[in-house]
């Protein structure tokens, strides 16, 4: 487990590491062909059972990005490798959040399984959130993870390639994060696109975290840094 620059989180924790969603942006699939003594598998997915017990070790309750370089919920990830994460989490002496992000929404199940076989709903401190880019492959996420029975769903919006659909409502999630696509001009990010996602969720009072990336191509705009804790004290602990 690894502490993290990455604002909206503490740490980032790969028992699995790799994908196969094949984004062209992707920064992960860059940092397993630069450091291919740490990766002998490239991106191909991969699990490793050893550090099952990682976020244990941390005493002090912190958010912990849950597989920041794989896709828990992805068809490839074999079932079997999720419930392990799954049972870790579940039997975690320290609660931590822990934050999962996904392209496949739809795959998360709607209970978790500890490595009994024992059915349980998802604990409060679980935050499932879904990854959308653009308006052709990754709008209809949000409707899926509406439907994920957790007390924090969130959209993670980055990199954001282009405005979404006007339809758009965001109704139902209790988080958002923005981030704009760095390390390339293939997409320059335009405020207007953030202009929506920002009104959107001033409507629906929900709380929105705007990634520190988002300061050069939107300098007049104040960054806002929210986290969707019940009260104030809670944020400030962690």
């Amino acid at each position: 487990m690894n502490k993290t620059k990455i604002e909206w989180t503490d740490y980032t924790w790969n028992p699995i590491v790799g994908c196969k969603h094949g984004c062209w942006y992707c920064y992960a699939k860059k940092l397993t062909q630069r450091f291919k003594k740490i990766f002998p598998n490239g991106f191909e997915p991969t699990f490793h059972p050893e550090r099952l017990t990682e976020p244990w070790e941390r005493k002090k309750p912190s958010k912990i990005f849950v597989c920041s370089i794989a896709d828990l919920f992805a068809p490839w990830t074999p079932i079997e490798w999720r419930d392990k994460v799954f049972s870790s989490m579940y039997h975690c002496p320290t609660k931590h959040y822990f934050q999962l992000l996904t392209k496949n929404p739809e795959k998360i199940p709607l209970y978790g399984y500890s490595d009994t076989g024992t059915k349980y709903n998802h604990p409060d401190n679980w935050w499932f959130g879904t990854t959308v880019t653009n308006r052709n492959d990754d709008w209809k996420n949000i409707e899926a993870i509406k439907k994920v029975p957790a007390k924090v769903r969130f959209v993670s919006f980055e990199p954001l390639l282009e405005s979404l659909p006007r339809a758009l409502t965001l109704r139902g999630i209790q988080w958002v994060i923005i981030g704009k696509l760095t390390g390339s001009r293939k997409v320059l990010l335009r405020a207007s696109w953030v202009d929506q996602i920002l009104k959107e969720c001033q409507e629906e009072r929900i709380p929105v975290f705007m990634k520190n990336n988002l300061v050069p191509p939107l300098e007049k705009t104040e960054l806002i840094q929210q986290f969707p804790f019940e009260n104030v004290a809670e944020a400030v602990a962690l």
